[in-house]
């Protein structure tokens, strides 16, 4: 077995918004076997990147493959243990923090649970990242460990997808891969039948499924494509007028453009134009 892991010290002088007590990753372990009653204190995440396991959760058995994570609450029970034949590669992290718990519970984080990361690379790496600062540093740097321990929890909770939406992968892949081409043609007008076309989805489950995936409808994904345009053209044309940048965002009444940039920047157009124009 090849293993990295790291035990820290509590730094709770510094009150971090989250600090790990543990992390590391093992590969191909060949009796990596756990079982704790009532759990540890802190929240914890797995992450398997190779090979297979299983964990039990409540009475159901689940099977855990590639890109699958499972997510541990404190104090709940744990029971979980490689394959024998595919032994998996796993990262995992125990972290605690200031004001954690109800961040994760506004989320939706509110029990131990599994999820499933559709591209791997960005969470992977952030572990990475984190373990590499401890090999390096080790808790010479307790801030950067922090921050670093906030990139894993951020990509974790934001991109992670449901467990028991895994069945419908095919259409994840379908809404992850119209992503760009909504971003490109956001300026034109909205029609939500036309998108979901595209992808071969009814309007209903083509809306319910965006939201899975992105956290947002699909209208509010178009309209932060616009106003990120609109800053663009903002700042790259001092000289366009409002109205044009307004009609080439997608928005043909200036007015109304206004009154979405004010609710999502906190100030008008020309307001952003003079604070971030160099």
């Amino acid at each position: 077995m090849m293993y990295r892991q790291y035990f820290l010290p509590s730094f709770e002088e510094f009150n971090f918004f989250c600090f790990p007590h543990s992390v590391g990753k093992y590969t191909r372990p060949d009796n990596h076997n756990v079982t704790r009653t009532g759990g540890v204190r802190d929240f914890s995440i797995h992450f398997v990147v190779e090979g297979k396991g299983y964990i039990e959760l409540g009475d159901n058995l689940y099977t855990l493959k590639q890109g699958d994570l499972f997510f541990h609450r404190p104090f709940e029970d744990m029971r979980y243990y490689t394959s024998e034949n595919e032994p998996w590669e796993i990262y995992w992290m125990q972290f605690n923090g200031s004001g954690l718990s109800d961040f994760l519970l506004e989320r939706g984080f509110h029990e131990s649970s599994l999820w499933y990361m559709k591209d791997l690379k960005m969470l992977e790496q952030a572990y990475i990242e984190l373990l590499d600062e401890m090999e390096l540093h080790n808790f010479l740097r307790p801030p950067k460990i922090s921050a670093l321990t906030y990139a894993v929890l951020i990509e974790f909770v934001s991109n992670a997808i449901a467990f028991t939406n895994k069945r419908g992968t095919q259409n994840v892949d379908k809404i992850i891969e119209i992503l760009p081409i909504m971003q490109k043609a956001a300026h034109s007008p909205f029609e939500l039948e036309e998108w979901a076309a595209k992808v071969n989805l009814t309007p209903n489950y083509f809306c319910s499924l965006f939201k899975k995936v992105t956290r947002v409808t699909p209208l509010a994904y178009i309209t932060k494509c616009r106003i990120q345009n609109s800053k663009q053209l903002l700042l790259e044309n001092p000289d366009m007028a409002i109205k044009e940048v307004a009609i080439s965002s997608g928005y043909p009444s200036v007015s109304y453009y206004n009154k979405i940039f004010m609710q999502l920047e906190g100030m008008t157009p020309t307001e952003f134009r003079t604070v971030h124009f160099k």
